[in-house]
């Protein structure tokens, strides 16, 4: 073999190993596209994402009443309303509303 055979050979390696890295590439670059233009949230990468995100940190929501961020019960009505009630709010009502925990 001529030293000018084992160029070629090499060079085509070459292109053969480019392609096959062009094409993973690609591949690769689609996927990522498509995670970032679905809607779906996975929950083992949000939770290694970031320390302060909102389902690793416990936060008092806002009572549907008072507004006063406490921790909440939700309850249903039998027309299908949901409210969030704090323990105070929840005794406000008392019997004038008949309600549902969720």
């Amino acid at each position: 073999m001529e030293i000018r055979e084992m160029v070629m050979i090499g060079l085509m390696l070459l292109v053969l190993i480019l392609a096959v890295l062009g094409v993973a590439a690609a591949m690769v670059k689609r996927k990522r596209a498509a995670e970032l233009q679905s809607n779906v949230i996975y929950l083992p990468k949000k939770r290694t994402s970031s320390k302060n995100s909102d389902i690793t940190t416990k936060r008092n929501q806002k009572c549907s009443r008072c507004n006063q961020a406490k921790k909440l019960v939700f309850y249903s009505n039998d027309f299908g309303h949901v409210a969030g009630l704090c323990k105070n709010c929840r005794k406000d009502i008392g019997d004038k509303q008949e309600l549902y925990p969720i």
